[in-house]
């Protein structure tokens, strides 16, 4: 051991290892999770931009076998745990034929003791054996440290032998030698495709970096039987080496028919994203007569059994699924449907907050969010096709305190109007495009799917955020008016009292920007504050009672607290080229506003300085801002007046302005 570099070994030390596991893994029987020994790990050699892979070498000390290691436990590796001589518990694993070669593909394992060892027992390559070697049995192996073992002088002679040697698989020598570096399967490495039964992305939760989503990966690969209708293949494990596979998945998005014509010809094509009950997913696209065959019968959220697809490498310019392959079903493939399945999720999804999207341009996203408005039906010509596109804008915000505008286009810009999501609807969108235009802004695809008010653990903190706070208080990421990029959301004071028509209906509101100067504030003085006093609980801006000197109660949380928190409530005159119109700004809006916070006012009040006091109030005074606002109709004095109320507020970017402005000029050019 020495020789090797290993390290002495005392007589007392002691290892168990899952005796026969590797001879049962041989036989394609996953249904252990057995002790092994990792007697080697290599990096791969890798082309391109594939991801790194690792070959192990895993013993139960009386045989040994070739593995690869998933990419998603990679870091397992790179951070030093997984090392040469580890005692390790495999927790997921399947075996795969390549090139008549059996690899096991270790999808999950436990680390149980990296301490510096040697190698347990005498192994031999279980290749050698096949079905000659002996009956496994279960129990464990209890074998000395102190012995030599004769494998560690074969490690030692192909060290000495790949000391000159590339170690990517070029060629069938040394087949059954782990570590002779010139090993191959053929003269193509399948390992060095972005194959995902290998670890090609991983398409599940963070936290469990140690199982395929929370479960166990039975008889996937080259063991699954085809006469079972129980068994069926982790979508993960899918490869092009497979012959023969059978999963069962859910539809959880369905793109549009579409049609092509180039210089080959013409067809028609349409794709659907499958999850299954493992947090597997992959694209299957159809073709044709085959587009023809499945488009009836594939319906959103329907579970399926599937088989006779071909697989090949994912095309990452439309494909931004996690696998490393997706499929193509041709007429002969097999689709039955299953019914349905708890075990198998509606959506996989993975959230960022708005105010992760402002970072994010270029990128396609999950989003959660309240609707705060939905814009009329709009019809555009396309600048790039010049064809008549359908659109709708919606603004959705979140508990992040930023809102952005999302178009949707076609059938999606049709279904969802303002009846189906009223303010306050939680909606889901996955993978829908970031772009910049009017600063931030969002936009559905073709393989983008929306859910309202999902059963998800989001769903519930939003509707708590928005009985809270009504929307309030949110700041836009989008410059523009709702739909990311559509002026029609701006208008002018002119236009405010136009809306009356649109308001009559009870509790009709109408949202809009409007690029306005702040002309001045209402008159304030120490007797008349721009601010009331609320609760000082999180989550809750109610209006406290005193009840006592220094004692304030809160009727909505029925506690009484020795403080509050002052907020806002400030009315402004704005104005532009076509008149002037009162707004009211709450707390956050005004805080932009005036540049203090409403208990930074009230320390001047407690002061006596209503100099500083007053100066602070005119601070913003002649400056020029886009403001967010809705409108409704209010009574007073049994006189109708529309009500204007600022829900977001920002200075003028002029970059963002130059680029609204020089949209509409483009609008004249053919005229």
């Amino acid at each position: 051991l020495s020789r090797l570099g290993l390290p002495a070994l005392t007589s007392e030390m002691e290892i168990e290892l899952t005796t026969g596991a590797i001879q049962k893994i041989y036989a394609e029987d996953t249904s252990e999770k057995p002790i092994v020994q990792i007697l080697d790990v290599k990096k791969m050699v890798s082309n391109g931009k594939a991801k790194v892979r690792f070959r192990l070498v895993v013993s139960d000390g009386k045989w040994y076998q070739q593995a690869m290691l998933a990419t998603q436990q990679n870091d397992l590796v790179e951070s030093g745990k997984l090392k040469n001589h580890c005692i390790c518990r495999l927790t997921n694993y399947i075996v795969n034929l390549v090139a008549k070669m059996k690899i096991i593909i270790i999808l999950g394992l436990d680390i149980i003791d990296d301490t510096p060892m040697g190698i347990i027992g005498n192994p031999v390559a279980i290749a050698k054996a096949g079905s000659k070697a002996s009956s496994a049995s279960s129990g464990s192996n209890r074998s000395s440290y102190g012995q030599k073992p004769n494998y560690a002088q074969n490690v030692q002679e192909n060290i000495q032998q790949n000391a000159q040697q590339n170690s990517s698989y070029g060629s069938r020598k040394n087949v059954n030698n782990p570590y002779a570096r010139n090993n191959s399967y053929g003269k193509e490495n399948p390992y060095n495709r972005g194959n995902s039964a290998y670890g090609g992305g991983n398409p599940y939760s963070r936290g469990n970096r140690n199982s395929l989503g929370g479960g166990r990966g039975g008889g996937g690969g080259s063991s699954y039987n085809m006469n079972s209708g129980a068994n069926y293949h982790p979508i993960s494990s899918l490869n092009p080496y497979q012959k023969k596979w059978v999963i069962k998945a859910r539809v959880t998005s369905k793109a549009s028919m579409r049609t092509w014509s180039n210089a080959r010809g013409e067809g028609k094509l349409f794709s659907v994203e499958l999850l299954d009950e493992h947090g597997g997913q992959i694209k299957a696209t159809m073709f044709n007569d085959a587009a023809e065959t499945f488009y009836p019968i594939l319906q959103e959220q329907k579970v399926y059994t599937i088989s006779g697809g071909n697989l090949k490498p994912a095309n990452r310019k439309w494909n931004k699924l996690p696998h490393d392959y997706e499929l193509t079903l041709n007429r002969d493939a097999e689709v039955k449907f299953f019914g349905e399945d708890d075990k198998i999720k509606e959506q996989l999804y993975n959230f960022r907050t708005i105010a992760d999207l402002e970072n994010l341009v270029g990128e396609e996203a999950d989003i959660v969010g309240i609707v705060l408005g939905v814009e009329p039906l709009a019809n555009i010509i396309s600048n790039r096709t010049k064809r008549e596109l359908t659109k709708r804008g919606i603004r959705i915000g979140d508990d992040s305190g930023k809102s952005i505008d999302l178009a949707l286009w076609a059938e999606k810009a049709e279904e969802y109007d303002e009846k189906t999501l009223p303010e306050g609807t939680v909606l889901a969108v996955k993978s829908c495009k970031v772009g910049d235009y009017n600063g931030r802004s969002l936009s559905t695809t073709f393989g983008s799917t929306i859910a309202v008010n999902p059963s998800i653990p989001e769903t519930r903190r939003l509707q708590q955020w928005y009985r809270n706070t009504q929307g309030q208080g949110v700041t836009s990421l989008s410059n523009g008016g709702l739909g990311g990029g559509s002026s029609s959301g701006r208008i002018s004071v002119a236009d405010i009292h136009d809306l009356k028509q649109n308001l009559q209906e009870e509790g009709k509101m109408e949202r809009f920007d409007l690029k306005a100067t702040l002309i001045f504030c209402r008159k304030y003085d120490f007797d008349k504050l721009p601010w009331y006093t609320a609760c000082p609980k999180d989550g809750c801006n109610k209006k406290v009672s005193e009840i006592g000197e220094g004692q304030y109660h809160c009727e909505k949380c029925n506690q009484s607290y020795a403080s509050y928190k002052p907020r806002y409530v400030c009315s402004m005159m704005v104005a532009d080229d076509e008149g002037g119109q009162w707004v009211t700004a709450f707390n956050d809006e005004a805080e932009k506003i005036l540049g203090k916070t409403a208990a930074e006012m009230e320390e001047f009040v407690n002061v006596g300085n209503e100099e500083a006091f007053q100066h602070a109030l005119q601070s913003a005074n002649l400056k020029q801002f886009i403001f967010g606002c809705r409108a409704k109709m209010d009574f007073n004095n049994e006189e109708q007046k529309i009500r204007v109320t600022v829900s977001n507020v920002n200075e003028v970017d002029p970059i963002q302005e130059g680029k609204r402005l020089l949209s509409k000029i483009a609008m004249y050019d053919n005229i």
